[in-house]
């Protein structure tokens, strides 16, 4: 309820603003840029206060998995990987709105476009920390505790449904209206979202999450645009749109199965849900 709350009151500065955007040539401007800072600071400050109080600030820490919980060269394989599926992702729903002639490629990124993504993806590092304490240090754990698909589903409408604020103004798909912008972002956060917390489950850290979360929006987002000979509909091409829908679609699918071989489709993760049964117990 904090969460949701916070995000509408970050975004009212940008509805007196009269900000709204109606096409996918327009960019993000500075007001909107602070406005997203905002939000995903809500998330951090919101799960650790709450987890604070009841526990104590040094155990929030452990609770919400900032620490190390598998050896370094495991955590970093985990990371390395978070970022590669993302892309991974976005490559194959690319390669759909090509072959649809929804997208026109032109030519391979150099280090002039590389560069800059990489460094805008270090300084934003901390802001999506933040954002994925809050969903994936402090909500998840307690989601998957009901079934691990059910948690992950519902997980991910409820991070779709905490954007609504920012897609009502045509941050995901603009462009488009809301009535049609809205659905396909819960759309998208369920399959996607699911992504970021099944590195999560895997790691029990919050920090491969995090790699997937930059990937996603640092990279996997841009990087479409930077190649492409011509105007990129994000409903239609790239990591959020319709034609990467059914790959993301296949990697759950994948994660469902890959519960029912282990024999326990409901259960979750045992180092996640450690974390958080001894405070949600009767």
């Amino acid at each position: 309820m904090i969460s949701f709350v916070g995000a509408w009151l970050t975004m009212v500065p940008l509805w007196l603003d009269g900000l709204r955007r109606t096409s996918a040539a327009q960019g993000t401007p500075q007001l909107a840029a602070l406005c997203v800072i905002l939000i995903m600071l809500v998330r951090a400050l919101t799960a650790f206060g709450l987890t604070a109080y009841r526990q104590g600030a040094r155990e929030a820490v452990r609770v919400l998995g900032l620490l190390r919980s598998t050896p370094w060269r495991h955590e970093l394989r985990c990371v390395a990987g978070a970022l590669t599926v993302p892309l991974g992702l976005t490559a194959v729903g690319l390669a759909v709105s090509t072959f649809a002639g929804w997208y026109v490629p032109a030519h391979l990124p150099g280090p002039g476009t590389v560069a800059p993504l990489v460094l805008s993806a270090l300084v934003s590092v901390p802001l999506y920390f933040g954002e994925e304490l809050g969903w994936q240090g402090y909500m998840l754990p307690r989601l998957v505790q009901r079934g691990r698909v059910r948690g992950l589903l519902l997980g991910g409408a409820i991070w779709g449904a905490w954007h609504v604020p920012m897609t009502a103004l045509g941050g995901s798909y603009r462009g488009h209206t809301v009535v049609l912008g809205i659905p396909a972002a819960v759309v998208t956060a369920m399959l996607l979202g699911t992504v970021m917390a099944v590195v999560r489950l895997a790691t029990g850290s919050v920090w491969a999450a995090v790699a997937a979360h930059v990937s996603l929006n640092e990279f996997a987002l841009p990087l479409p645009r930077h190649v492409s000979g011509a105007l990129v509909d994000p409903l239609l091409s790239g990591p959020l749109s319709i034609a990467t829908w059914p790959a993301s679609a296949l990697a759950l699918v994948g994660v469902w199965l890959a519960d029912r071989r282990r024999g326990r489709p409901g259960e979750a993760a045992d180092g996640v849900v450690a974390g958080t049964s001894r405070r949600t117990s009767p």
